[in-house]
């Protein structure tokens, strides 16, 4: 991963969009994900902080992205309670606050793909230009219909 690509992923992003059953379950919201570049040893990562809202409460899911030059992928690694946890990603679009990201299957979790924005709140307008982006690229494509909205207050 070119330092340059995880430089533009630094900082916070609100989950709009998601087909991971997780983060469509009504009883969460206010999703958003903080990128931090740092060093782990002699390697450039992103280390990961997911917060949100699950009935209420805050929660938070910690881990760090793992860049895999070879396969322009990142390899994610819970921390704490997340440790086991491991996935890969690898991000489809890095522009005008918009960023989507492409998720494995895991056990516990179908292929699928994240729209995540700098702005908390979307207009009608700005949803619409992000399907229309989603539509001119090819790997987020087949993902479209299992697209939902999810919950932000």
């Amino acid at each position: 991963m070119i330092d340059r690509e995880m430089q533009k992923m630094e900082g916070r992003w609100f989950l709009q969009y998601s087909g991971c059953p997780l983060w469509k379950k009504g009883s969460i919201d206010t999703i958003s994900f903080d990128f931090e570049l740092m060093h782990k040893g002699e390697d450039l990562v992103l280390k990961e902080q997911v917060e949100y809202r699950k009935n209420g409460k805050m929660k938070v899911k910690k881990g760090f992205e793992i860049p895999d030059e070879k396969n322009r992928t990142f390899r994610w690694r819970g921390v704490g309670m997340n440790r086991l946890f491991r996935n890969t990603s690898k991000v489809l679009y890095n522009a005008e606050g918009i960023l989507v990201m492409w998720f494995e299957k895991t056990v516990s979790t179908p292929e699928s793909i994240d729209i995540l924005t700098r702005k908390k709140h979307l207009t009608a307008q700005e949803s619409g230009y992000i399907f229309r982006i989603l539509e001119t690229i090819e790997d987020a494509r087949k993902f479209i219909p299992n697209l939902e909205s999810v919950n932000i207050l």
